[in-house]
This record gives C-alpha cells, structure tokens and sequence, in this order.
C-alpha cells in the first residue's frame, strides 16, 4: 500500500508538473508574442538626440555664420533643416522648463529663475523654482511609451527631493543640478547662493568626487555614449545631452589653450563684419541689412589699451576653443550611434538656451581672491574670467543684446534639426517656434500622448505647438500670424504678434518703465523704437501681453528678492511655512511704509 501512495504521489507530482510546465510555456509564448509586436512597433519609433548648447550666441556656430570651427554641428545642418525664427526666455533655467515640459515657463514651476524669485512671487504656483505637479516631463512621458530616457549634462530645474533627474522620467543620468560651475574637477560654484545646487548625480549617488580628468564636455559625452552603447535592446531610447558650454568660467584643458591665437585680435567691428558676410551668403539675413554697431554700453575696440586688447581677445580665443570642444564631443556622440547602426534612425535637435551671457564674475557674488585671472592663466582651472558684454554683443550678430534682456539677441536662438523624418533641407525664415514646441513634436512624432492626470496631479495644458509638419512641408505654417505669445523673466518682457513685437528692458539696458514697439521683419535689430508713431499698434500688442499674462499666470516683481528678504536658510527651505510668510509679510508692510 505504501509503495502504492508513493506511486500515486509521484504521479500526481509529475502530472501538476506538467500542467504548470504548460501554462508557463503559454504565458512564455504569451510574453514572446507581446515582446515581438512591441519590438516591431519600437523600431519604427524613431530615437531622439535634444543637444541643449549654454549661453551661445546666435552667429557662434558655422552654420549660422560663425568663424568658429564646428564641423560636426555644419554636419546636422547639411542634412537638416534650419528654423531661423526659434524663441526661448533670456534665462537658462526657464528656457530648460520650456524644454522638458512643453509649456510656458510661468505654469510649469520656473516663472522666475531661483534664486531671483521676488517677495510678491516666492513658493507661488508657477513660481516654485522647480517643475511643479501640473508637469509630466518629456522623459516621462516617453518612458510610459517604450523608451529609453538618457541625461547627460545641466540639470537647473531642481536641486529638492523628487526634482533631480532621476526623479523626473530619466532612467540614466549623468547631471549637474545648478546654472554652472568650473568646467573641471575642483568644480567650484558661480558664487556663494549656487552652493546648493553645485551638485552632481551618476544616477541616483551624488557624486563626492569628479575624475581628475574631468572636463564637462567631454564627461558629459562619453556618460551618453556609455548609455547608448550600453543599451541591449532595440527599444528606442530618448537623449538629453545637455552642455554647459560655453557658459562661465571660460575654461579650456592645457592643449586646447591656443587653438583660436590670434584669431580675435582685431576686434570686435573686424568679427562683426565676418559674421554678417557670412550669414548674408547663407541666406540668414537680408543682403542689404547693415551691420549693428551695438547698444554703445562698451568701449570701442580702439579705445582700449593694448593691455586691454589682449585680454578682450583672449576671452573669445578661450570661449571659441570651449564650442569647438563642445563640438567635437557632438561629432563623438554620432559617431557612437553610427557604430551601433542607430544614427538613421534618430532625430538630432540641437538648441541654445538663450544668447550669451554678459555678465562679469561679480554678478555672482563672487570672491576673486582665490583666482589667479592673469593674462597667461586666463581659462586654467584657478581662474574665473568671462565673455562678457562686449563679446556677448558680437555673439549675437546682427540683433540686439544678448541674455538676461529680451532684445532679439537674448531670447533668438540657433535651433537645428536633423535625421530621422526630416525630408526638408536648408532655412525656414518664415516660421516662428518656441522653445515650449519641442515636447509636442517629439510626442508626435513617437505616436506618445500625454495623460490628463500623473501621480494623482491635474497636468495643465501643453501651450506648445508641434512643428511636425513643417519637416516635410515647406510650406507649413506653424503659428497663425495674430496668433500672439510672450517672453518674461525677471521683468524684462517681450510680446510677439506677426511681424511686430513689444519689448520692455530692466536697467542697465532699458529704463524699466516703457514699452517700445519694432517690426522685426523691417527691423530684425531693434534700431527703430515706433511707439510714439504707431500707438494703435502699441496698444494691440500691450492688450496681447495683458491676456497672455493673465493666462500663465505671470506675477509682477515686488517685495525684493525672496533670497534677502528671507535668508539663505529659509528660502531654499522652497517652502511658504509659517516663518518664511511672516517675513514676506513683514517685508511687505516695510515697502509700504517707504521701506525697502
């Protein structure tokens, strides 16, 4: 009886062996099945490559003009298509939430870039300093729909828990939470309010220790051929390369110190000229338009000394070689992807966050003391110099200014796109796009749409266009001409309608105080304010910029600086707790009783 129980045990075994060995193998075949058709689908989803260049000027690079050598961004160009009207803000961190969100800056977290919120503005929804929960970012959206998400490179849209790139949709990342920092290993911060976010993150570790022989653009390349060629699969995967060249300080490793000698040595007018040849041969500006001498802030090139003149040529000599480095790390990126057969299949946008940056190290805070900025050690690890305004203005070529302002050479920026879907070759100059339009044509262009809801948040409304169209059909039109749209940070203010625009410029470059009207087609350099000639047109557009700022939600500058108001330790508490609203209260009834 024994020996029969055991028989019958063993065959029960066995018989319940075999049915979970079927039902395994159907849920396999199952699996299989499913992973097929989605490798099938996958494939036909094309990568996508979004280059973010940091502080660059619009004539810098070769296909716009420059005499700055960049191969390899002259390569996406030859085989893409440039969009010579493409707008961000004047600042780098709202321009990034205009990236990854696909909405105007004001809704998305980032109306005023941190620290520089106001009283009035502090922890006020679309003033948060970081993306908010009405924003369900570009990764995120595209890892729910097959992708891969890589980061490599500036962050500047959180530094808190939950706001790092980790926690934002990328699946590797390599990142740099500030607004910039030294170029090298000793990865000093601006000044004394970066310190917090002067961070970096492999994944999900901060980073206690950067390579000796680190140097961002290179670093910054190699993490993102790292990921690509790391990938097994053919799910398509989704890269942000984000540089922070050429931003401050103007850095360059020893043997790139000399590339550029020479080249700038006479002057600013001399590469005025250059660019504007250039660009009128490549059909970016009219062949009649004249050269723009300037907002006449800066001395003249030959009303420096010959000091003078040596360390104003150095600035470009380094800030040229840091583009061309940056380059080279590009034309390494496609390289990779040449090598792992994907290049065909990828979509490359390569896009400036604003115009070059003006400003000298002091804007920082910063102490000087510990740097050695002489002519021979300018662009070395212990030094901190800059373009500066000068420079910044050349960069810009032919338009007005340059970051921080919302003249044409603050918030007009370089924008290519190549590869994948791109059958339109040359320049559109017809169109106008924004920074907020490049999520709603990579969601298009991937078949990916964006849920109504995420993590239990009401997502507010993509205020992006998608341009899709427009690369295979010369004769898109993006945007309506009465269809209007506004530019504002730290007040300094801009609206868009056809061929108009209003802008409106804080000091030192504006009086703050009034509105000035161009026609940007006639007048692409801002030379001929026609308020006083054309108050109809004046007041449509300043009825234009009324509606949209109430729409964003844009809250005027008031109180002072949260950042002094509050103290360091209490405002990147990034909470209104009891405290920080008793301050802001108190700092308010101050301003009304004539304080300031």
């Amino acid at each position: 009886m024994k020996k029969v129980a055991f028989l019958l045990s063993l065959y029960s075994i066995g018989f319940l062996f075999t049915i979970s060995s079927c039902e395994n193998r159907k849920t396999q075949d199952k699996n299989e099945a499913n992973t097929n058709t989605d490798t099938s689908a996958n494939q036909s989803k094309p990568n996508v490559l979004l280059i973010v260049v940091d502080d660059l000027g619009y004539s810098d690079l070769t296909p716009f003009g420059g005499e700055i050598r960049t191969p390899n961004i002259q390569r996406l160009a030859d085989n893409g298509l440039i969009v010579q009207q493409c707008y961000t803000t004047p600042l780098c961190a709202p321009s990034r939430a205009m990236f990854m969100s696909g909405m105007d800056n004001h809704i998305s977290g980032v109306g005023a870039m941190p620290p520089f919120q106001a009283a009035s503005q502090y922890m006020q929804p679309g003033y948060e300093g970081y993306l908010n929960d009405r924003v369900m970012t570009l990764p995120e959206v595209l890892q729910e729909n097959g992708y891969h998400t890589y980061m490599s490179g500036k962050w500047h849209l959180g530094h808190e828990e939950g706001k790092r790139p980790f926690e934002e949709g990328f699946e590797r990342s390599f990142s740099f939470l500030g607004g910039g920092a030294s170029h090298f290993s000793n990865s000093f911060p601006l000044g004394p309010e970066e310190v917090i976010h002067t961070v970096y993150y492999d994944d999900s570790v901060k980073v206690k220790k950067l390579p000796d022989d680190f140097y961002s653009s290179n670093y910054y390349a190699d993490k993102m051929i790292q990921y690509i060629t790391e990938q097994k699969d053919d799910r398509p995967f989704f890269g942000y390369l984000a540089f922070t060249a050429p931003h401050d300080p103007l850095h360059v490793p020893d043997d790139w110190m000399d590339k550029y000698k020479g080249a700038y040595d006479k002057g600013y007018d001399h590469i005025r000229q250059v660019r504007m040849e250039n660009m009128k041969k490549l059909g970016l500006i009219p062949k009649d338009l004249p050269m723009n001498p300037g907002s006449g802030e800066y001395k003249k090139w030959n009303e420096l000394s010959a000091q003078e003149k040596k360390v104003e040529a150095r600035r470009m000599e380094l800030y040229a070689a840091m583009l061309e480095i940056m380059d080279l790390n590009i034309g390494r990126v496609l390289d990779a992807l040449q090598k792992k057969g994907k290049l065909e299949n990828t979509i490359v946008i390569l896009i400036g966050d604003n115009g070059a940056n003006p400003k000298d190290p002091s804007f920082y805070k910063t102490d000087m003391k510990p740097f050695d900025n002489s002519l021979d050690n300018m662009g070395k690890p212990n030094s901190f110099v800059s373009l500066q305004g000068a420079w910044a203005e050349v960069t810009a070529t032919p338009y007005s200014y340059f970051k921080t302002t919302t003249g044409e050479g603050g918030v007009r920026v370089p924008f290519i796109i190549s590869g994948k879907g791109v059958t339109i070759k040359g320049i559109d100059a017809s169109n106008k796009i924004l920074g907020t339009d490049i999520m709603p044509t990579l969601l298009e262009i991937a078949g990916a749409k964006r849920p109504d809801t995420y993590k239990n948040n009401k997502l507010a409304a993509m205020t992006g266009t998608s341009f899709n169209k427009l690369l295979s059909n010369k004769r898109s039109t993006i945007r309506d001409e009465n269809a209007g749209y506004g530019i504002e940070s730290l007040e300094n203010k801009a609206y868009y309608k056809g061929d108009w625009k209003i802008r409106f410029l804080m000091p030192p470059f504006g009086k703050g105080q009034d509105w000035q009207l161009f026609n940007v087609k006639e007048d692409p350099r801002e030379k001929q304010d026609l308020a006083r000639q054309k108050p109809e047109k004046l007041q449509e557009l300043l009825s234009g910029w009324n509606e949209y700022s109430q729409k964003v939600g844009y809250i005027p500058y008031h109180g002072g600086r949260a950042y002094t108001v509050l103290g360091p330790k209490n405002f990147f508490k990034s909470k209104l707790d009891s405290t920080n609203k008793a301050l802001i209260e108190k700092a308010a009834l101050e301003l009304q009783r004539g304080g300031e």
